[in-house]
């Protein structure tokens, strides 16, 4: 079996553990790693010659979270499978937590890059933790942006640390702490040089070997005097008071789940309340929405950016431009930042753009921006950019044109941090889609997706999600009919059914 979690030994009995899973380039939470666990707390629990460990990584982050191939995964049997069930298969982890926290050798995190998720759940589950000194570490528990909630304790422990506040602020937001505004907010115990990480992590575990664990030692706020009693008006408002609307609470249930752990959880002992957690998570597991969420917004999203990415040899080496018009400043600003050669060329057509690759050919195409009905004419290609959101941003590249100008556009697109998604006509698909509600869109969708050449459909959904056309919860048009089938495929015009009958065997495999 490959080693994921290395240990040495030291003479004074810290063990040093480190995480490194091989084939990846950061650490994540699988099924292999959660086994790794169990084989490593057993091994401390038994040799009377630990005294207690030092978690670390091996890489330069720390752990990224879950495998959401694995949270996938659950989402898909849940559709099959009984709450008894899901409550044993996904509450793995958090009872691990609780069984290393409550361990009578102290367990001390140091957290040499980023933490996200799992990652600072299992940091948040040790007795005490130290982070490197460095500005660029993230360290967030961002489940809310996948729909989800961190099902490991993260909203039982970081109430308990920073108290319910600023915990719930970070839970509702997924946003991020840098090392030193985690140690102010009782977070971290101390962020130092990471040349000094291993140092002061040992020095924390020697102070604290033979101490039994205390969770009044641990948590500056264990009493949690200030959390309110549950109530759905409660929750409703604690949402609307950390910029949560009515509408975005409705439609995303990981934002009711998250209040409801931290409330219903609130003064509890651990494991009772990484049980309440859990069947909050399941929630989410037993809802479409967080499984659509999983697949467009990361899965499909990462995939798309590895296929739509130009071939290694398409270099973009310069962008000259003509002006923009008022409309297409979006473009002004974007390319602002790319760290390419990029000038003004007052002789080029307004709001066009010459790209040169690394072999000196230039090829021509129109700049537009979301908002425009973008219609490239023969031999002709023009780009689409939409704002940036929250998961990312797409360009739309619109043409038949040659092979080379599409390369280069999506080489574009990567300096741009856009996903490059080739609509695969003469007409853009985005601003079709832009007013409509999500009946209308998925029976566009559908006629576009079925054509001859039209690509990838996940990617479709990719695109109209990362552009803001169609909301996150739905995961685009098409995951959307999938799971509203029933109620919605009898509805459709003659045009849309035949074309949901092309596409649903590809369907079916995608989203099944």
């Amino acid at each position: 079996m490959t080693e994921l979690i290395r240990s040495v030994l030291e003479t004074d009995g810290v063990l040093l553990a480190t995480i490194d899973m091989p084939d990846r380039t950061m650490n994540v939470f699988s099924f292999e790693l959660m086994g790794a666990l169990d084989a490593l707390m057993d091994r401390v629990e038994s040799d009377e010659a630990v005294r207690a460990v030092v978690l670390t990584s091996g890489k330069s982050s720390f752990l990224a979270g879950a495998d959401l191939v694995m949270v996938r995964g659950y989402c898909s049997e849940a559709r099959r499978e009984s709450h008894e069930h899901m409550f044993e298969r996904c509450g793995r982890l958090g009872r691990q937590f609780v069984r290393l926290e409550a361990s009578e050798k102290p367990w001390i995190a140091a957290v040499n890059g980023l933490a996200m998720g799992g990652g600072l759940e299992l940091a948040m589950a040790c007795r005490a933790r130290v982070v490197a000194d460095d500005a660029r570490i993230q360290l967030a528990l961002p489940e809310i942006r996948w729909g989800l909630l961190p099902g490991a304790g993260g909203t039982q422990r970081l109430p308990r640390l920073v108290g319910f506040e600023l915990g719930l602020d970070l839970l509702l937001t997924g946003r991020s702490l840098s090392p030193a505004e985690a140690v102010r907010a009782g977070l971290f115990a101390h962020a130092v040089p990471a040349d000094r990480l291993l140092e002061q992590a040992r020095t924390m575990a020697r102070n604290l070997m033979g101490q039994a664990y205390d969770p009044r030692l641990k948590f500056a706020h264990l009493a949690q005097a200030d959390v309110p009693v549950h109530g759905d008006e409660t929750a409703r408002a604690l949402a609307l008071h950390h910029g949560v609307s009515d509408d975005t609470f409705s439609r995303y249930p990981a934002y009711s789940a998250i209040v409801d752990s931290v409330l219903k959880g609130a003064r509890l002992p651990l494991a009772e309340a990484t049980a309440v957690e859990m069947n909050q998570f399941l929630r989410l597991m037993f809802s479409p929405v967080a499984g659509r969420m999983v697949r467009t917004l990361f899965l499909e999203r990462l995939r798309a950016e590895r296929e739509l990415a130009p071939p290694r040899d398409t270099q973009l080496a310069s962008i000259r431009h003509g002006a923009f018009s008022a409309g297409r400043q979006t473009w002004a600003q974007a390319l602002a930042r790319v760290k390419v050669p990029c000038t003004q060329d007052d002789a080029l057509s307004a709001d066009s753009l010459a790209l040169t690759d690394s072999l000196g050919h230039t090829y021509s195409v129109r700049a537009r921006v979301l908002g425009d009905a973008a219609q490239a004419g023969e031999g002709e290609t023009v780009v689409v950019l939409a704002p940036a959101g929250a998961y990312g941003r797409v360009l739309e590249i619109v043409g038949r044109a040659d092979e080379p100008a599409a390369a280069l556009a999506a080489a574009l697109a990567q300096r741009l941090w856009a996903v490059p998604w080739r609509s695969n006509g003469t007409t853009g698909l985005l601003q079709s889609l832009v007013g409509k509600d999500l009946p209308e869109q998925a029976a566009l969708a559908l006629r576009w997706a079925a054509r001859p050449g039209a690509g990838d459909p996940a990617f479709l959904d990719v695109a109209a999600c990362l552009s803001g056309v169609a909301p996150g919860w739905s995961g685009g048009p098409l995951a959307w009919l999938w799971d509203e089938q029933a109620r919605v495929q009898p509805a459709l015009d003659a045009s849309a059914s035949a074309a949901w009958e092309v596409l649903k065997p590809r369907l079916a495999q995608d989203f099944a």
